[in-house]
């Protein structure tokens, strides 16, 4: 039974500004639900919207989602608050997953939990590099610090785009795989040109190429694409995994525990997509410790080995757990008999707004 809901609206500054098609963000916002039960455990979930045009909800759609829930869940059975707060996953997904998530935790769903051996996750490196830094120096820098993919924002100016992922072909030379992300930003006239004028050589994949209810237009790239393409915004539910798989329009579904509202429904849909043969991908570059923890955990319980995107964690100035999340050659390193505590101080020295409640 839950006994205390604590909400917390943080802002975390981030170390170097992100930025893609739809935006830059010098902070994520993050917001967390921890619920405590009867005998004092303790679970967690967040959610942090991206830029404007990625999802839906906003900041404040989802504060005011989660404070007029937590009355009436307080003092619910888990499962009941559990079924409760999925009955709005479809609409408010990125919401939800706060509750969902904290629900699992506190259930110990076996998906969430660390694995005996403890783990390590291959990750992806972004391409980002700081003002003080050449491309050359940057690319460099992250593939000596182990990583085996990175990834690219595309999709500002085609012909600049174009120009740029073969100077990275030149400079990486075959030493990671390359991930080429568009978020929404082509017509099918651009994005065909860009898949034609690109070597495949070390390419990855092409992400995310158009709006996401371009289901025609994605059909059409697939079937002429010499490059490998990826869902991402277009993937919130098993309904769209199906689709996918029976337009064929993607080799590859990336999968983000926001979008899918829970630990459990994630599992789910990376297993209807295995049924489609489509490739998985996991991870939230915008997503906190507790966001990239638990895509993390879900990844290697449900066996994903592809190179995970769940590095925001590494992007904020300051951690929000006590025993902050380890990475060390490429990948997220979680000890055997980890415990995720939060940072109480940090939580709340970074919190604009907060709530609780108990009984």
């Amino acid at each position: 039974m839950i006994k205390k809901i604590s909400l917390y609206d943080l802002r975390l500054p981030l170390t170097v500004p992100y930025g893609n098609s739809l935006g830059v963000l010098n902070e994520f916002t993050t917001i967390i639900a921890v619920l405590t039960d009867e005998n004092g455990n303790e679970g967690v979930g967040e959610a942090t919207p991206a830029q404007p045009g990625y999802q839906e909800e906003s900041p404040e759609s989802i504060w005011e989602f989660v404070r007029k829930k937590a009355p009436i869940i307080l003092n619910l059975d888990l499962d009941d608050a559990y079924s409760y707060i999925q009955g709005f996953k479809d609409k408010f997904p990125f919401a939800t997953t706060t509750y969902l998530t904290a629900l699992e935790e506190l259930k110990g769903e076996s998906v969430l939990r660390v694995p005996e051996k403890g783990a390590k996750f291959p990750l992806v490196g972004i391409i980002n590099p700081p003002k003080e830094e050449s491309l050359e120096e940057h690319i460099e820098k992250r593939i000596a610090e182990g990583y085996k993919s990175l990834k690219l924002k595309i999709g500002y100016d085609l012909e600049d785009d174009i120009q740029e992922v073969k100077r990275i072909q030149s400079i990486v030379a075959g030493r990671a795989l390359l991930r080429l992300d568009a978020n929404q930003a082509y017509s099918y006239d651009e994005a065909f040109r860009f898949v034609h004028s690109i070597s495949a050589e070390g390419i990855e994949l092409v992400e995310q190429p158009f709006k996401t209810d371009r289901w025609d237009d994605m059909q059409r790239l697939a079937k002429v694409s010499p490059l490998p393409l990826m869902l991402d915004e277009s993937i919130f539910n098993i309904d769209d995994v199906k689709k996918t798989g029976e337009l064929k329009c993607a080799r590859y579904i990336k999968f983000k525990l926001m979008k899918s509202a829970s630990a459990l429904n994630m599992k789910k849909e990376i297993e209807m997509a295995r049924k489609y043969n489509i490739e998985i991908l996991i991870g939230n570059g915008v997503a906190s410790d507790i966001g990239c923890l638990h895509e993390t955990l879900i990844g290697v319980n449900c066996g994903v080995t592809a190179a995970g995107e769940q590095n925001g964690f590494l992007k904020p100035k300051i951690s929000i757990f006590k025993d902050k999340i380890q990475f060390s050659q490429g990948k997220m390193v979680i000890p055997a008999g980890y415990k995720r505590e939060l940072d109480v101080d940090v939580i709340k020295e970074y919190s604009r707004d907060s709530f609780t409640i108990e009984k």
